[in-house]
């Protein structure tokens, strides 16, 4: 008999959380699954998935324009819309679970829980995200939650104090879908100016105090002297902080920043444009891009966040065990004096968390807490 799945996410777009559900979505075997999504609004991925997955997009931001105005009238008469959407839903799809990505849509927790349902949270937030949702949002996700599953160590040991039944899942890439043009990674490069001498530095995030968008800025200035440049992958928030520093970057370090936004056909070919990969997040309870760059042969620096000290090893790169500036720069300065790196190690590292080898443990996970 097949199991029934309602997963519930914000957007579907590519985020690293809902990255990990895309290929999860795309993957699971539909002769054992029976899927359904239910989306808060609906992201660049939300297209791209199997037409036997049966999608939903929240009353409220649906394109339908009679369903906006249905969700208006719901709420005139004093009904919760997202409690009546997942009711109908559930009524159509007869979900044994509902399958909810990320603490990071925290109305689901504000409905009443569905009876004869297991209640399965997928948590990918640590301190700094559950500091950004309200302390109700967060007791009612442990206190709805049958089981709640970590997506990494740092994560399954923060849950381990608070909840009674939890699990790990670590997330996972999907190599199937990183593929590089050479004849494109030479047309980037021409554009932006970039020549055989420069080393290249790539950052994937959005541009936020916590992807540690400010600190290109000492790196630039440690080797300005140096052809060292950083290529910023990522969305370019309309915030202070992107003003800032883009304008002292421009005017001390002219053409030394390359900010190309986010991307999606050519995200990987920029990638393949760098030399080496940083990773100046503050705070990660993983981060795929990491093993993106490791499956394209880049040398890594990172700070000491996610799974960065157990992932990177030696010849690898270098982690900031102790998170300070002056540690980072100082492996950044190694691999720029040659340290030696094995680029096969790099692969066959990222190779542990890909599909292949992480998808048959989900499917036994979602066997087991079934």
């Amino acid at each position: 008999m097949k199991k029934k799945i309602l997963f519930i996410t914000q957007h579907l777009g590519r985020t690293g959380s809902e990255m990990v559900l895309w290929y999860l979505l795309k993957n699971l075997d539909p002769a054992k699954y029976e899927i359904s999504l239910f989306c808060k609004s609906k992201g660049e991925l939300y297209d791209a998935l199997p037409n036997y997955i049966n999608k939903y997009i929240m009353y409220k931001n649906n394109p339908k324009g009679l369903l906006r105005f249905y969700r208006r009238l719901v709420k005139l008469i004093g009904i919760n819309p997202i409690q009546h959407q997942l009711n109908n839903i559930q009524q159509e799809s007869k979900a044994d679970i509902w399958f909810v990505n990320t603490v990071a849509f925290p109305e689901i927790f504000e409905i009443d829980k569905p009876q004869k349902v297991r209640f399965i949270t997928y948590v990918h937030e640590f301190l700094f995200a559950f500091s950004e949702i309200q302390r109700n949002a967060l007791e009612k996700m442990i206190s709805y939650s049958d089981v709640c599953i970590g997506c990494s160590d740092i994560v399954y040991n923060a849950l381990l104090p608070i909840h009674d039944f939890v699990e790990k899942q670590y997330s996972f890439i999907d190599t199937d879908t990183i593929n590089v043009d050479k004849m494109v990674v030479n047309k980037l490069k021409e554009f932006h100016g970039i020549l055989p001498t420069d080393f290249i530095w790539v950052v994937s995030g959005g541009t936020k105090y916590m992807k540690g968008f400010d600190l290109v800025l000492p790196i630039l200035d440690k080797f300005k002297d140096q052809n060292v440049k950083i290529l910023w992958l990522g969305t370019e928030l309309q915030n202070g902080l992107t003003y800032y520093v883009k304008r002292i970057a421009e005017e001390k370090y002219p053409n030394k920043l390359i900010c190309v936004g986010a991307e999606d056909t050519n995200y990987y070919n920029y990638m393949a444009i760098a030399n080496g990969f940083l990773l100046l997040s503050r705070e990660e309870t993983f981060s795929l891009v990491m093993l993106e760059a490791a499956y394209l042969q880049l040398p890594i620096v990172a700070f000491n966040v996610g799974i960065a000290c157990d992932f990177v090893k030696e010849e690898m790169g270098f982690v900031a065990y102790n998170n300070t500036l002056a540690e980072l720069i100082d492996g950044i300065d190694k691999i720029h004096n040659g340290s030696p790196i094995n680029k096969e190690k790099l692969k066959d590292e990222s190779m542990k968390f890909s599909k292949n080898q992480q998808l048959p443990l989900f499917e036994q996970l979602l066997q087991r807490i079934s």
